[in-house]
């Protein structure tokens, strides 16, 4: 029997709009071409792609992201410069709908781009430029001459989204999308839909050419206030649509599943993950790669709940199926090897994460390239176990190497350069090395402000780190206003209910605490715990930890009979969720003691329970002494 012929790509996908480009940018000349797209992930996998492609016939592929809020004439002037230094080749120009500045509208500064196009069609390069719906819309009427120039107008609609499951890309990159850009594309694909729906559009347009676009728009910038809106509207719309259950059904609840996880909606995530995998495991078969990429999400959902004996097996099932299916040297098989190493760092399983760890990158390194994005992952996590363990000196040269090949990959202002900057000022913070860390954070931060925008969650990262920093060299003047420059961020793009929240206030009453304001620590660590009991369940390792900064605060006061109960529930925690002999449990375990030992010395007992352990402990510390 004949093989069938495989059915060409559809039009707009991935690998059509990759294959296209493919074949216009191996051509000799010049030239230019541009691309409409919404999902920012769907284009980096284009760009990854094409750059082997490129690779292997040895035609250089340049990327430019242009300077954001720029006047038009310094904004091609710059563009024009940035250019006439590239090599002859390829290169791909993307950041316009953020490019210009909102003092000139943006017609007027698009006719700017229009007057210059001469200097622009005429250089040596094969140019893509990169275009969201909103801006070309505004674009086509606004420079009608240099549109003319394009040789190729392609249109990516696939709604691909990142289905890795693991926070490594967050970790690593963050959201760097920018937030109004963002809303931008989400309201305009929201409009279209709606227009789509009342002309009688398909389930499966609807869903993948303006739903899934949208939503991955919001996330780009991890805008979780208004993805919590659009999340519930989106899971509305899945009710009302008819449509059986299929792989793409499952493609979309697993999405809505992931955002759901990022808002710390981890009881609504977890019958969607449930749901996406039945629906796979029918549809696909038990071992199918998608199953793979659920199983992995359902494990995050779980790790991040503290659920790591559940978490645990369905990483393993998943790690087999990337193994068996697609090869034990996969890029996708180094991504579960990941999580699961993340899953044993958390648990303080050191010596079981690091061959995990080492083997990713191995894998990165030989099917990616030494300097691919993906391998400065793997370093920046290998480098984090390392510092978690105190191995200060191998940690620094793998964050170091993984700045590095940021600054050459991405430029010295993308996004991911900013994580880098803060990990190792994170490191140098560790060990006191306060000097090289302080202008790191400070060039994270204006790198945020500059790229991402200043209400970006990533800038609030940024800032309370450095505020951190200060307070821990005693400069708490210097530290109060980030901390609440942070919060306010926090609270507004996140949520006043969201676990960075709680991290951001639990920070701030750190800082009144060492400065005696304990009136003013007090309500903001009983928000906290709050928070985390909420979004997390009330046996979470972060619960614990918010437990036992309230305790501290408890003591200091010597408010022995509140104390107590906040310790020994902490304890219990840590103990059922990281094991007797996780060295978290051992070092509770003896502040515990301490803690013990100062009510004696108060002569306070009488305000103790008589809860077993707590007796238990004073008998033998009672025991030892007359000894």
């Amino acid at each position: 029997m004949e093989a069938s012929n495989p059915s060409p790509p559809s039009v707009g996908s991935i690998i059509d709009t990759t294959q296209r480009l493919r074949l216009w940018a191996g051509r000799s000349g010049s030239g230019m071409t541009r691309v409409e797209f919404s999902s920012e992930f769907a284009r980096q996998r284009v760009m990854q792609a094409l750059k082997t492609a490129l690779l292997e016939r040895s035609i250089p592929l340049h990327e430019v992201t242009l300077p954001t809020y720029q006047d038009p004439v310094a904004l091609v002037d710059y563009l024009l410069k940035t250019l006439n230094q590239l090599e002859s080749g390829v290169v791909s120009i993307t950041g316009f709908a953020t490019a210009f500045s909102t003092q000139t509208p943006l017609p007027d500064a698009l006719r700017i781009v229009n007057f210059n196009r001469e200097r622009l069609v005429h250089l040596p390069l094969r140019q893509i430029w990169w275009m969201t719906p909103v801006f070309l819309q505004t674009a086509i009427h606004a420079m009608p001459d240099l549109n003319r120039w394009f040789m190729l107008q392609l249109q990516l609609t696939e709604a691909m989204v990142n289905s890795s499951p693991s926070p490594l890309v967050a970790q690593a990159t963050g959201s760097t999308a920018n937030i109004d850009d963002a809303y931008q594309r989400s309201h305009h694909l929201i409009r279209e839909f709606e227009q789509a729906r009342t002309a009688g559009a398909t389930t499966q347009e609807l869903l993948t050419t303006y739903l899934l676009p949208a939503l991955e728009a919001l996330a780009d910038v991890a805008a979780q206030q208004q993805l919590h809106d659009l999340t519930t509207q989106f899971e509305g719309l899945l009710g009302q649509l008819k449509y059986g259950d299929s792989p793409a059904l499952a493609t979309s609840l697993g999405r809505l599943a992931e955002l759901y996880r990022e808002q710390g909606r981890f009881g609504q995530a977890e019958p969607l993950f449930l749901r996406a995998l039945a629906i796979q495991e029918q549809q696909l078969g038990a071992d199918h790669p998608a199953v793979a990429t659920t199983l992995n999400n359902l494990a995050l959902l779980y790790k991040s709940q503290g659920r790591y004996g559940q978490a645990e097996p369905l990483y393993l099932r998943a790690l087999a199926i990337g193994e068996q299916q697609l090869g034990a040297d996969h890029p996708e098989v180094a991504t579960t090897l990941n999580n699961l190493a993340n899953l044993y760092k958390n648990q303080g399983r050191y010596a079981e994460a690091e061959p995990l760890y080492l083997r990713a990158l191995a894998i990165s390194e030989q099917q990616l390239g030494a300097d691919h994005p993906e391998v400065a992952t793997t370093l920046n996590n290998l480098a984090n176990l390392y510092k978690n363990q105190g191995r200060y000196a191998e940690a620094e040269p793998l964050y170091l190497r993984a700045l590095a090949i940021g600054e050459q990959q991405l430029g010295a202002y993308h996004p991911a350069v900013a994580t880098r900057l803060n990990n190792l000022a994170l490191l140098y913070e560790a060990q006191g090395r306060y000097a090289e860390a302080e202008p790191l954070y400070l060039r994270a931060l204006a790198i945020g402000e500059q790229q991402l925008g200043a209400d970006h969650p990533l800038v609030a990262t940024y800032l309370n780190n450095l505020a951190n920093l200060y307070e821990a060299q005693g400069r708490y003047a210097e530290a109060e206003p980030l901390y609440l420059r942070a919060l306010a961020i926090g609270e507004q793009q996140l949520g006043a209910d969201h676990p960075a929240v709680a991290t951001r206030l639990n920070n701030l009453a750190y800082l009144y605490r060492a400065q005696g304001r304990d009136t003013e620590a007090e309500p903001l660590y009983i928000r906290t715990i709050d928070i985390d009991e909420r979004c997390y369940g009330c046996d979470h390792p972060e619960v614990a930890i918010d437990l036992i900064n309230l305790a501290y605060l408890y003591r200091a006061q010597e408010r022995y009979a509140e104390a107590e109960p906040l310790y020994l529930r902490a304890l219990a925690i840590r103990t059922e969720k990281l094991g007797d002999d996780h060295p978290k449990t051992q070092t509770l375990r003896q502040n515990f003691r301490g803690f013990l030992q100062s009510v004696m010395e108060a002569g306070k007992t009488g305000q103790l329970s008589d809860h077993p352990a707590t007796q238990d402990l004073l008998r033998q510390m009672r025991e030892g002494r007359e000894e």
